[in-house]
Formats: C-alpha cells, sequence, structure tokens
C-alpha cells in the first residue's frame, strides 16, 4: 500500500515585520513584564529618536520621524521584537 504525505510550507519576511511594531504598544507590553523606571525611558527615547530619510543617487527625500520600528542590525532589537510578539504565541495557545 502506498501512503500519500502532503506538506505545507509558509515563509515568513521578518524584516517587514520588525517595521509594524508599533513603539507605544511595545512601551505598555514591557511595562506588562515589569520593565519601568529608567530602564524604560531609555527604550523609549531608543525607539522614538528613529528619523527615516531615502536617497536615490544625488537626490534626498524629506526626513520622517519613525513611529512604528524596531531597529534591525541593533543588539535590542530582536528581543524587543520577541516581547512585542510572545503575546501572539500564548494567544494562539488559548484558541
Amino acid at each position: 500500500m502506498q501512503y500519500r504525505h502532503s506538506v505545507t510550507v509558509a515563509y515568513v519576511d521578518f524584516s517587514k515585520a520588525f517595521d509594524s511594531v508599533s513603539h507605544e504598544k511595545l512601551i505598555v507590553r514591557l511595562a506588562s513584564y515589569g520593565i519601568c523606571g529608567n530602564l524604560q525611558e531609555w527604550l523609549r527615547r531608543f525607539l522614538n529618536a528613529r528619523t527615516h530619510q531615502t536617497r536615490v543617487e544625488y537626490s534626498l527625500s524629506s526626513v520622517i520621524k519613525l513611529l512604528s520600528v524596531v531597529v534591525q542590525g541593533s543588539g535590542i532589537g530582536p528581543l524587543l521584537f520577541l516581547s512585542y510578539i510572545n503575546e501572539l504565541k500564548q494567544s494562539k495557545a488559548k484558541l
């Protein structure tokens, strides 16, 4: 007898996911974990002091303030992102 199995694969672009983290929601999430005081203020300033400008050859766009980005390439960025999405895993487990 021949067995047939199927496999489903899902690819996720995590670089785009880092760009969708709301700073205010992240600060609230960190507070729920007990992160407050000087550390919370440092993280708030770390997140809120971000701007973006695009350059194409010799042309520059206007500078804009970023409201929903966890910095990729930083040491703390992945930890902040995981803290932000941790509740998603727990919510899924309750279903």
